[in-house]
């Protein structure tokens, strides 16, 4: 499907500082669902140019979808500074109310997508925001398993781990999901690790599944873990 890439800007929630962003749009007449995708850690090197930001947000706009991936506050040329996690919960929160208002989507097919740092405070705004129901998390760090922000959610929730990901072992992520409330899939990406190198069109794929399976209907219970 054609798209087309549009540089943007929009303000955090509560006031908050102006982050530049960029939003994948499909060109398609009928209002399209659509996903804010968060990037990894900004003092990681971190930012809305990582490929495997990149590369979901190319097959979500393929498949019908608008996509806007942006800079957490600090970053780039978005203002302000790093505030731990704190402060990037607003950011999400202004990436969703700037999409919501895009004429082109359908706000009631609302999906949060983090990868590592930016799954952690994606999944933690997504929580508390009844806008959103599609979660998704790739490589969740471990230091959120013990945290109980999610136990009891029960909009769709996937996760994406590497086998080899030594900051979210995936037997320990599966423990982790195992706990919470369906529906959950986790999917472990075989012969790679935190970064997905040479794996970013298998993450963009999955998600795109995910979404597409889950869309107009509540995802299935439980399915079993796959590998790819």
């Amino acid at each position: 499907m054609l798209s087309k890439v549009r540089r943007v800007t929009f303000p955090a929630a509560g006031n908050g500082p102006p982050l530049e962003a960029v939003l994948h749009l499909p060109k398609r007449p009928a209002p399209s669902p659509a996903a804010v995708v968060c990037h990894p850690h900004p003092l990681m090197g971190g930012d809305m140019h990582n490929r495997v930001v990149v590369a979901v947000c190319r097959e979500l706009v393929a498949h019908g979808w608008l996509a806007l991936r942006f800079n957490f506050r600090g970053v780039g040329r978005s203002d302000g500074s790093f505030d731990e996690g704190r402060g990037e919960m607003e950011d999400v929160s202004g990436a969703i109310d700037f999409l919501i208002t895009q004429p082109q989507a359908d706000s009631s097919q609302l999906a949060v997508i983090g990868y590592s740092f930016g799954a952690g405070v994606g999944l933690r705004h997504a929580a508390r925001d009844p806008r959103v129901n599609g979660l998704i998390g790739i490589a969740l760090t471990q230091r959120h398993y013990a945290d109980p922000f999610l136990d009891q959610e029960p909009r769709p929730k996937l996760f994406i781990v590497g086998e080899r990901d030594e900051w979210a072992p995936p037997d320990a992520l599966r423990r982790y999901v195992a706990r919470l409330h369906p529906p959950h899939t986790v999917h472990v990406i075989p012969h790679t690790d935190h970064f997905f190198a040479r794996r970013e069109s298998k993450v963009a794929q999955r998600i795109v599944e995910f979404l597409l399976n889950s869309a107009g209907e509540h995802a299935p219970q439980e399915r079993a873990v796959a590998q790819c």
